[in-house]
């Protein structure tokens, strides 16, 4: 296979870019979620109570995201390597890394189910529970701006031809095409 573009997240964007434009994609999604989630779900007045839910709801975004991006190519076992660490002792890290190609919408479609889920399920919880949607408009907020990477390589990936494939490595992520022979 022949390298047709190479994407190199750290050196394109860099952490500290990326780290603004997710903390404004969160603001912007609050802003524009919790305005119509108040009239939509018709809350009187919010409740402040099970805030502790709201805090473990935080802690298990990015788990559950995380998990979510894994299960579309559960069954591709080889060509995906996986790693647990824990940072402080208390926020689970959780690495996939695709080592060999997959196809492009396969890894299309697992950048973008852990977005469709947890917002679907987040924007049902504000319908079910309209008291806490001050809460569940937050975890949606924080949610989107943990899928903005997401949505970057999703850009990169989406104007690669469709024959193409995926693979990452350590700096970010290589689209690869079958060698033609002439």
């Amino acid at each position: 296979m022949n390298t047709w573009k190479t994407i190199n997240f750290s050196r394109q964007y860099g952490s500290h870019r990326l780290f603004i434009l997710s903390s404004l994609t969160m603001l912007l999604t609050f802003i524009f979620a919790y305005i119509p989630a108040q009239f939509l779900f018709n809350a009187k007045s919010f409740q402040d109570n099970h805030f502790g839910l709201f805090l473990l709801g935080l802690w298990l975004i990015y788990p559950i995201h995380k998990l979510l991006h894994y299960l579309p190519i559960a069954h591709q076992t080889t060509k995906v390597k996986k790693a647990l660490s824990m940072k402080f002792g208390l926020l689970p890290v959780i690495h996939i890394k695709v080592f060999e190609p997959i196809t492009k919408w396969q890894f299309i479609f697992a950048l973008f189910t852990p977005f469709i889920v947890i917002n679907c399920i987040l924007i049902y919880g504000c319908y079910l529970f309209p008291h806490y949607a001050h809460y569940l408009t937050i975890l949606l907020a924080f949610h989107t701006g943990l899928c903005l990477p997401d949505f970057i390589c999703a850009k990169n990936v989406l104007f690669a031809p469709n024959c193409s494939y995926i693979e990452e490595n350590d700096d970010g992520i290589e689209i690869l095409l079958h060698k033609i022979n002439k």
